[in-house]
C-alpha cells in the first residue's frame, strides 16, 4: 500500500499565533500509547506507583533539574496518564515541545513505556482557571473509577 499524504495529514493542535518559549504556566497531560495502566494504580483513592510510575516521577523532577527557567507547580502521575502544570519562568530557547520530548525520551530509554504522539496542553490564562486546575489534578485520583469506562477510556470532563 502507498502512503497517502492527505490520509495521515496531521492538524497541530497549538496556536498558530502564541510563541511557546514564552514565560506562563501551561496545563500538560501526556498519555500512553494506547492508555494501558503501566503506571501504578488507584487504591483506595490514591495513586500507588509502580516501578515504572517510579521511574515517571524521577524524570518529571529531573526536568526542573534539566531546564532552569522551568519548573513543575504541580503534577499528577494516573495509572494511563499524567497530568502537569509546568511553568516557563523566562522567555528562552527552549520550548514545551523541547522539555515534552526530553520528559519522554528519558522515561521511554529506562522503561518499556511507550507514549502517544502528542499531549494535550492548554495555557493558563489567570488565576482562577489555575485553581481550577490545580484541583482537578490535585482530585483526579478520587474521580478515577467515576470518570473510567470499562474499556479504559477516560470521560472528558470540564474542568472550569
Amino acid at each position: 500500500m502507498q502512503y497517502n499524504k492527505k490520509m495521515y495529514k496531521r492538524h497541530s493542535i497549538r496556536l498558530k499565533k502564541w510563541d511557546y518559549k514564552k514565560e506562563g504556566l501551561y496545563f500538560i497531560t501526556i498519555c500512553i500509547q494506547n492508555r494501558e495502566c503501566l503506571l501504578g494504580e488507584i487504591i483506595e483513592n490514591k495513586m500507588e506507583l509502580n516501578q515504572a510510575g517510579k521511574i515517571v516521577e524521577k524524570e518529571l523532577l529531573n526536568i526542573q533539574r534539566k531546564y532552569k527557567k522551568s519548573n513543575i507547580n504541580i503534577y499528577q502521575i494516573m495509572p494511563n496518564h499524567i497530568y502537569i502544570i509546568l511553568e516557563i519562568e523566562k522567555r528562552n530557547a527552549i520550548t514545551i515541545g523541547n522539555i515534552i520530548r526530553y520528559f519522554k525520551g528519558r522515561v521511554s530509554s529506562r522503561s518499556k513505556i511507550c507514549w502517544q504522539r502528542n499531549y494535550y496542553e492548554h495555557i493558563i490564562r489567570n488565576e482562577r482557571e489555575y485553581l481550577a486546575i490545580c484541583n482537578y489534578i490535585i482530585n483526579n485520583p478520587i474521580k478515577w473509577k467515576e470518570n473510567v469506562f470499562g474499556d479504559g477510556e477516560e470521560k472528558q470532563v470540564s474542568i472550569y
